[in-house]
């Protein structure tokens, strides 16, 4: 199959250069260069419209495609949250997001199933679950839920929120956990939230020692961590 030829669009490189009506060629549904020429293939008229790079969201929650206090109380159904989350994903595709970076909520299995083009979505970089102290931000129990059956409300290799820890030992083993169900980097939740279960946005959560814990589990992974951060006390204890 030949090459199509896309023409008339104004196209914005992301070079730095003015825009211009360059066209583009585009083979198996790549674009191979800027420009498009007149030999064989379909040609695509775009005239008036606007072309540029895929964006970037460095900040999603795919996984929390469902309404969050039904989809924690096992009130919808797995194949209904599944629904959701790819439904998200591709109208995040649609939307012009070519890579995202999910800052909590997904399982390796989403990001697997975009990869090999089973769902149709972006490129996913993701931590995983977000790394929580126990009745903290990212925790969305019934306040007489045992902490230890939160884990029983996540779904393997779909959606999991959150991992509860109560001190240094369980943080790292947390970490350690992310990472081998394929996580990219970790991420603490170090304050109270807005949406948030059982706490404030003035809570400060972990203490220094156990955040320096979480950051050295990323540095041996040759990664970054990143925090859920509102207050200042809570921005200070995590800078470096």
């Amino acid at each position: 199959m030949g090459p199509d030829h896309v023409v008339g669009a104004m196209v914005i490189d992301g070079s730095g250069r003015d825009p211009g009506n360059l066209g583009l060629t585009i083979q198996s549904g790549r674009i191979t260069r800027l420009g498009a020429s007149s030999a064989h293939g379909e040609r695509l008229d775009t005239e008036g419209l606007t072309m540029t790079p895929g964006l970037n969201d460095a900040h999603a929650h795919l996984g929390l495609s469902s309404p969050i206090q039904p989809h924690f109380s096992f009130q919808i159904s797995a194949a209904e949250i599944a629904a959701d989350i790819f439904a998200t994903v591709g109208a995040t595709l649609d939307a012009g997001f070519t890579t995202v970076r999910d800052t909590d909520g997904i399982d390796d299995g989403v990001v697997t199933a975009i990869a090999k083009g089973t769902v149709r979505g972006p490129s996913v970089l993701s931590f995983g679950p977000v790394q929580c102290q126990i009745g903290g931000h990212g925790y969305y129990g019934a306040e007489w839920e045992p902490t230890e059956l939160w884990s029983s409300h996540h779904i393997p290799d779909l959606c999991a929120l959150s991992m509860m820890a109560g001190n240094a030992d369980e943080l790292r083993h947390n970490v350690r956990e992310a990472f081998r169900r394929g996580a990219s980097f970790p991420k603490l939740c170090v304050t109270g939230g807005v949406v948030g279960g059982h706490d404030r946005l003035t809570d400060t959560q972990f203490a220094i020692e156990e955040i320096a814990v979480a950051v050295q589990e990323a540095a041996a992974q040759n990664t970054y961590m990143t925090v859920h951060a509102h207050n200042n006390e809570g921005i200070r204890d995590a800078r470096p």
